[in-house]
């Protein structure tokens, strides 16, 4: 057997550490001894004394040890000044007890060479000598101060450093630092991580170690090497992002791998499985540990297949999940995207895509589709674009552009266009499909004029929501390069506009608030000013464009009574509700507690919506309704034209208690206020817009 040297006594004691922690305490003594012994006879005192500490820390000890230890102190400090000092105040002269040479232990790391450490100010710094006959320790700190202290303030204020504390290696052994920084950067992360209670933010590393230890020059560099060495260093597990890791020193050395293992069996699903391996691939920045997470996850979704007990849609997110890497699974993604979105009687279910895990996995699935659904996939995507999830329907409507099937998507135009607000996304993609020509020369296409005016109404209602709602500022941003950049929607739909159609422009510009696209806004302005400058002259808005609610005294006297019992009975039973629930005992597990504060939620809300209704609150009888235009307070008799017709009454949202009442803020009355008798225009309907005409108008309040 080899002799065991100096410098392998570092790991002779971690050694020590597992056996004692697994409470193999007997054979961590026999080896501890035996290797003191040999360190001893080696001449090597230091390496033999430190392994006896740490072996006596442990409990791993007996008479014999104890016995060697105290003789060794004896032959490596006798010659020392200090020596009669300590001894006698740790107790070795009066024999050789455990705690009295644990005790010398402690003392001589207050002694020349080594690194105290004080925390309320002067910080580390190094004990150049020790004089015994006044007990005092001249200690040079880091930041070039020298001071002298009595010993026993060194023992009550300071505390001693390992040799192999960051802070001690920076006074004493700065080319050690330097090489690992070159060649082992995770060790020094553990270093700097043990200073942190063993868990250290990325952040904290580079306060800890530039520029004291790596400059800020050589930082970026250091960096990269030191996190891919992280991910593979068995002593410390990596949390967070990619771009901002924290670094957790383990008890005991696992493996990327084998970390990833661990934490797959602690998920209680496929998917939650699948999510957990694309971390850790993310995490793994070298070539072999990628390959073994990958190994991993193959195995993992195999598994899942012969067991058959995975839904759907997680075997799609494995097997998408290992096709992204260019690996295969032993069935093919297309079979598993058809079992997800087509039920038994074949009919596509586009909403079972939000299903899968990531974005990645449902992009991924939707160019699938072709081969999924057959010869019929284009058809049967098309129909359906109104059901398909706000996170896949642009895909689709790509895929079927590069399948020049885009054409199939014009017929759903009439039956979105009436309700931006609740398509706005598929909106957007048709007229952007529209500004790229798809639709050109087909029957069905609608003029540029109308394009326009219903990109600006979706461009309203984008702009009323952007600041409460990410997805319509993003597409705001979009749409307004749609309608001004190099399509030139908005310049097609100005081409030759009528005064009629360019006032109602204006109109929903006005509408849509001052902080609408400025450069929609001069667009049409110019056309204007060139055209028909008169129609900015207007001296006053119809007083239903006014931002007020309008109402009969009927509809204010109901809204006030709702209103009330809202306020009085309805919240104040609510926290009745609430304080009972919450007598019954736990709330994390308390149903009842959890209903009564979603209402309260709900009736708080519905409470502050009509409060700010109320104040905007104004009476059609107050206002100066019109005789022959359609607007608030008039009852109106429309014809189709296959001749039906029907007779309403337009009033306030408050006032509509039967069918024969609209709301003039619905859209069933958009397209019809301010128009006359004899002029036309359309009503929403389950089947999309019908033109009708209005042939009679009456003064009702």
């Amino acid at each position: 057997m080899k002799a065991p040297r100096a410098e392998d006594a570092p790991r002779y004691a971690t050694v020590v550490d597992i056996l004692c922690e697994r409470e193999i305490v007997a054979r961590a003594l026999a080896m501890a001894s035996s290797m003191i012994d040999a360190l001893a006879k080696q001449g090597a005192i230091d390496a033999a004394l430190e392994l006896g500490f740490r072996a006596l820390k442990r409990n791993a000890h007996n008479e014999a040890l104890a016995k060697t230890l105290a003789a060794l102190i004896e032959k490596r400090y006798a010659a020392e000044e200090w020596f009669p000092v300590l001894s006698t105040r740790a107790g070795l002269a009066a024999g050789t007890a455990v705690a009295a040479i644990l005790e010398f232990d402690r003392l001589r790391r207050f002694t020349n060479g080594h690194v105290v450490y004080h925390s309320a100010g002067w910080g580390e710094g190094c004990v150049e000598h020790f004089v015994s006959a006044s007990q005092e320790a001249m200690v040079a700190f880091a930041n070039g101060r020298r001071e002298a202290f009595p010993l026993d303030t060194l023992l009550s204020r300071f505390k001693p450093l390992d040799p192999n504390d960051l802070r001690a290696m920076k006074l004493q052994q700065m080319d050690k630092l330097r090489m690992e920084a070159e060649k082992m950067p995770s060790t020094l992360i553990r270093r700097a991580a043990t200073l942190y209670r063993g868990t250290i933010t990325s952040q904290q590393v580079k306060t800890e170690l530039c520029p004291s230890v790596v400059s800020e020059k050589d930082w970026t560099g250091f960096w990269k090497r030191a996190r891919t060495a992280a991910t593979k260093d068995p002593w410390l597990r990596v949390e967070g992002t990619a771009s901002r890791p924290t670094f957790v020193v383990r008890e005991r050395p696992v493996g990327l791998v084998e970390e990833a293992t661990q934490v797959l069996g602690h998920q209680n699903d496929l998917g939650q499985r699948i999510g957990v391996l694309r971390d850790y691939l993310a995490r793994g920045t070298d070539e072999e540990s990628r390959d073994q997470i990958l190994a991993l996850a193959a195995k993992t979704v195999e598994q899942a297949i012969e067991e058959k007990k995975a839904t759907h849609a997680h075997i799609l997110d494995g097997i998408l999940f290992l096709e992204e890497q260019g690996l295969r699974a032993s069935i093919p993604a297309t079979q598993e995207v058809r079992a997800l979105m087509v039920k038994a009687d074949g009919s596509l279910v586009p909403a079972a895509i939000d299903r899968l895990a990531t974005q990645a996995s449902r992009e991924h699935a939707v160019r699938l589709l072709p081969a999924a659904l057959g010869e019929n996939w284009a058809a049967q995507c098309s129909v359906l674009l109104t059901e398909w999830p706000n996170s896949t329907v642009e895909n689709v409507v790509e895929i079927l552009v590069a399948h020049e099937q885009g054409a199939l998507c014009l017929p759903l135009w009439e039956k979105v266009a009436p309700y931006p607000k609740r398509y706005p996304v598929l909106l957007y993609l048709l007229g952007k499909l529209y500004g790229d020509g798809v639709f050109e020369g087909l029957e069905q296409c609608p003029s540029p004029v109308a394009v326009g005016r219903v990109m600006l109404h979706l461009g309203r209602i984008l702009n009323e929501d952007r600041k409460k709602v990410a997805l319509h500022n993003r597409l705001l941003g979009r749409l307004t390069s749609l309608l001004t950049g190099k399509r030139g929607l908005l310049n097609r739909s100005l081409e030759g506009i009528s005064r009629e159609d360019l006032t109602q422009y204006v109109g929903i510009l006005r509408r849509a608030g001052e902080d609408f696209s400025q450069e929609i806004v001069d667009m049409i302005d110019r056309v204007v000013a060139d055209r028909f400058p008169d129609i900015l002259a207007k001296p006053e808005l119809p007083f239903w464009e006014k931002d007020y609610v309008y109402t009969t005294r009927d509809g204010l006297r109901r809204i006030k009574e709702e209103y009330r019992v809202l306020v009085d009975e309805k919240i104040p039973a609510n926290s009745k509700a609430i304080g009972a629930a919450a007598a019954l005992g736990d709330l994390s597990e308390n149903s009842e507690w959890e209903s009564a504060m979603e209402e309260q939620r709900n009736l708080t809300g519905r409470a502050q919506d009509m409060d700010q209704q109320l104040r905007l609150a104004r009476l059609i009888e107050d206002q100066d309704v019109p005789n022959d235009r359609v607007a608030p307070g008039t009852k109106i008799t429309l014809a189709e034209d296959a001749g039906a017709q029907h007779v309403y009454r337009v009033l306030g949202p408050w006032d509509v208690v039967d069918d024969e009442t609209i709301n003039y803020l619905a859209p069933i009355a958009q397209g019809l206020l301010g128009k006359g008798v004899g002029e036309f225009g359309e009503i929403p309907t389950p089947q999309g817009p019908m033109r009708v005409q209005i042939t009679k108008i009456e003064r009702i309040v």
